[in-house]
């Protein structure tokens, strides 16, 4: 017999903070900015919030060991994601990504994972000592990666490898696009292999159509939310739940490493704003719906009216926007000289994301002029493309790594070398390049091609050195 749902109007950790706002007539306790008191009158805007940014003082719980408010704010967060167990994160989903994969593998257990998992993915198998299995994506003639993995690939890769700890999946894509999960999941448990989702941009999908399945409900074992990303919740705060499958003994690994993982003081704006993002979604509508769809819908025209073509993705908060002839990093210049900022630029389009919307709240649409660009002929697509093989390991052993000497070389003279470094374009935090990973000439070809556009490039010194491990 399922228990009784609990009711998602309240709010109990941002009842308790207004309460201990009015309670307290003076701070004599961290943080040091006294609720505001000396902070001057060119940050005026920003002191009102001051009054929540609290530490665990009586009241207000503590996030490692909760037995009040936090428990009982995150205890309403699992009852709405139907998880056994649910977490604020306030280190973002890099530590919720770090603190699955620890709780998973231990030293020189094998973890199979797609390449172009987030660079926190990759840290957290460095951490654990485990030994990663990388499944090269599919990409057509063009070199567009296709989504995810294929069924047929990962059966190839649990029929060769035996004893696989955990598969690591990153579910939606950057890009909004979606792949067969519920099949892969299924692979993975007739293996024995725990199921590990980074689901960063997909902590909407809960609400059900025209969004796509959550992993969660799909029977992943762990899934990471980064809140901050498509809900209305502050940067870096995040979620991880836990399915309800798993071993009372799994969880106490995921709790142990979240508390010598996230840091000791808590934000309570973070945690605050993680509570009324469950509120927000528990509280979702129809109405709320179609007015989310409506502007996303209103941009769409705007955008197609000026001549851009508007992909739409598997979620519709996301649009992939191009326009023949134009490089996208030539469209983001253009759309930022409007007051457009995109999420990120490709070479043949830039990334837009949408928020969820509340019916009741009007909203003011911007009056931005679109002018129709000149048309151009189609531009040759000159950046180079890497080619990963479809199942991969380390060069070197992150064991191996602790034991060699390193030396900085010039990026012409790195291809062949063992990097010792990740290098990773940001956004969106893919790694071009693993640490321990042999340097192919395809990717120092793409990793100039993004230094000639100014992207920003992880993991170099004065962008034209790399660090190698020495022969």
């Amino acid at each position: 017999m399922e228990k009784e749902q609990l009711n998602q109007q309240q709010r109990p950790l941002f009842d308790a903070l207004r309460k201990h706002k009015k309670l307290e007539k003076h701070s004599f306790h961290v943080p040091g900015h006294k609720n505001g008191l000396n902070w001057l009158d060119e940050m005026s805007e920003f002191k009102q919030l001051l009054a929540y940014d609290q530490t665990e003082v009586s009241g207000l719980d503590y996030l490692h060991e909760p037995t009040g408010v936090i428990e009982a704010s995150q205890t309403l967060l699992s009852d709405f994601y139907k998880s056994k167990k649910s977490y604020y994160l306030v280190n973002g989903s890099t530590v919720g990504n770090l603190a699955m994969i620890m709780a998973s593998v231990k030293r020189d257990d094998l973890i199979l994972m797609m390449r172009d998992a987030h660079q926190s993915v990759i840290h957290g198998v460095e951490l654990a000592g485990a030994t990663p299995l990388f499944l090269g994506q599919v990409s057509d003639a063009e070199g567009t990666i296709k989504a995810g993995i294929e069924p047929a690939a990962l059966k190839a890769v649990f029929k060769q490898y035996s004893g696989i700890k955990a598969l690591v999946m990153t579910y939606p894509t950057y890009y909004g696009e979606i792949y067969p999960l519920k099949e892969l999941i299924e692979l993975a448990k007739a293996n024995n292999c725990l199921v590990l989702v980074d689901e960063a941009h997909g902590a909407h999908f809960t609400l059900g159509s025209p969004f796509p399945v959550s992993a969660l409900e799909l029977g992943a074992d762990v899934v990471v939310h980064s809140a901050h990303k498509m809900l209305p919740a502050l940067t870096q705060a995040s979620y991880l739940h836990i399915g309800k499958g798993s071993s009372i003994e799994f969880q106490r690994e995921i709790e142990h490493y979240l508390h010598i993982l996230q840091s000791s003081s808590p934000s309570y704006l973070l945690m605050m704003s993680l509570e009324y993002a469950r509120y927000f979604l528990a509280n979702w509508t129809l109405d709320d719906l179609k007015q989310t769809l409506a502007y996303v819908t209103f941009w769409e025209n705007k955008l197609e009216q000026a001549g851009f073509d508007v992909l739409k993705t598997a979620d519709p908060l996301k649009l992939n926007i191009r326009k023949t002839g134009y490089l996208g990093e030539e469209l983001a210049i253009y759309f930022e000289e409007k007051g457009l900022f995109p999420e990120l630029s490709t070479e043949s389009f830039i990334l837009l994301t949408f928020p969820l919307l509340k019916a009741q709240q009007p909203i003011q649409l911007p009056e931005v002029d679109l002018e129709q660009l000149e048309s151009r002929e189609v531009v040759e697509k000159k950046r180079p493309i890497v080619r990963y093989p479809q199942m991969a390991t380390l060069a070197l052993s992150y064991e191996q790594q602790k034991m060699k000497a390193v030396e900085f070389v010039d990026l012409e003279q790195a291809i062949g070398r063992i990097s010792a470094v990740t290098v990773t374009p940001y956004p969106p935090g893919i790694p071009l390049i693993l640490k321990g990973e042999e340097i192919k000439q395809e990717q120092l070809a793409v990793l100039k091609a993004g230094l000639a556009q100014f992207n920003r490039i992880v993991g170099l010194k004065n962008q034209n050195e790399i660090l190698v491990f020495s022969h």
